[in-house]
């Protein structure tokens, strides 16, 4: 993906360098019209309840390597309503992250500014906003919303062009939520930063078509869960610690698998330079099959969502026979019941790859 147009063909490059610090997308259609650049924009009331009660005996420790949950979602096994439950807002948390898209959002030019005043948090957290922050002070209530949705509200599902919104912005707005919770004595105020960072990782997560948002929400969730560890540890809250170390436990079997499910349908290892001195879809033995078993049986829309837009060119380059194949997924898919799989079905049916544009939205270097 590029800083203008996020591709969602080079996830595995991006997964690498895992917390996606340069990503930001477009602004949709219908965000550019509005004209608030110069001032704030509210949030609709909220409620955040309490974390459900935690008890000990009941916990226990997810077993991510037992053979018998291979076909987990890779969603946290642990009720994170215990750490931090979500808001009960009305409003859509994208649309005013959607506000901030680099180049062309409303406000963007706010975010470079809040950067350039960023401060030294702890070394595990990197650069913040300072605490008082107004863009920081605005988010608040944001987070607080119980529903984060992009696609189609904000952005339209348009293939290796699909937006996302600025990643890095998200990010350090949960990392500077840390490091004042770090930085306070009083632990009420504490714990209720902490969980803000933890909740926008959870509303990233909401919607689950881009895997990119995902991982971004996954990294928030992980920070935001190492304040709440080292703060009840402070407290002597030891069940609170405990909880924090079983949820901790549970971020790398998901980066992992998330790492693992990509490699398997990524078409890297197929395009191949031929003869002719162009790029040409060579698929690898039992590659079409993993795209099509991710299309057809992810328990993760997202990954549904990757297979299936690989599967466009494997439609329009593989041989005859796999060309076939991936058309017959594809249409089948241009019925599905859920809205976000038909649009990338019915895109990747149509969308005409060729071997020139191979060499823009190809996933190896050229």
């Amino acid at each position: 993906m590029t800083s203008s147009k996020n591709h969602s063909k080079f996830v595995p490059v991006l997964l690498a360098a895992i917390v996606i610090v340069v990503l930001a997308g477009s602004l949709g259609a219908r965000l550019i019209s509005r004209e608030r650049s110069d001032s704030a924009h509210p949030a609709p009331g909220a409620f955040v309840p309490q974390p459900a009660v935690l008890e000990v005996a009941t916990l226990e420790v997810p077993c991510w390597t037992c053979p018998a949950n291979k076909s987990w979602p890779l969603r946290f096994q642990t009720d994170l309503d215990l750490l931090a439950p979500l808001g009960n807002g009305q409003g859509n948390t994208a649309e005013w992250f959607a506000l901030f898209s680099k180049e062309i959002g409303p406000r963007a030019d706010e975010i470079t500014v809040a950067n350039e005043a960023r401060l030294d948090g702890p070394e595990w957290v990197g650069k913040v906003f300072p605490p008082d922050s107004q863009l920081l002070l605005e988010a608040e209530p944001w987070v607080d919303q119980a529903t984060m949705k992009f696609y189609p509200e904000i952005y339209p599902l348009d293939g290796y062009e699909t937006r996302v919104t600025n990643l890095l912005f998200a990010l350090n707005l949960a990392r500077s939520w840390i490091a004042r919770g770090l930085e306070t004595d009083n632990p009420e105020e504490a714990m209720a930063d902490f969980r803000r960072a933890i909740r926008l990782g959870r509303l990233l997560r909401h919607e689950d078509i881009v895997i990119i948002n995902d991982l971004v929400g996954l990294a928030c969730i992980h920070l935001g869960t190492r304040g709440v560890y080292a703060r009840a540890l402070a407290d002597g809250d030891l069940e609170m610690a405990l909880l924090a170390s079983v949820v901790l436990g549970e971020v790398a079997p998901q980066r992992l698998r998330t790492s693992q499910r990509i490699t398997a349908t990524d078409l890297a290892d197929s395009i191949v330079t031929g003869d002719n001195g162009e790029l040409e879809l060579v698929l690898r033995p039992g590659k079409l099959d993993a795209l099509i078993k991710a299309a057809e049986g992810s328990p993760d829309r997202r990954f549904r969502a990757e297979a299936i837009l690989g599967l466009n060119t494997a439609r329009w380059l593989g041989k005859p026979d796999e060309r076939d194949r991936a058309l017959e997924v594809l249409e089948t898919y241009a019925a599905d019941a859920d809205p976000a799989i038909v649009a990338g079905a019915i895109w990747s049916r149509d969308w005409e790859m060729t071997p020139e544009k191979l060499k823009v939205w190809g996933s190896i270097p050229h």
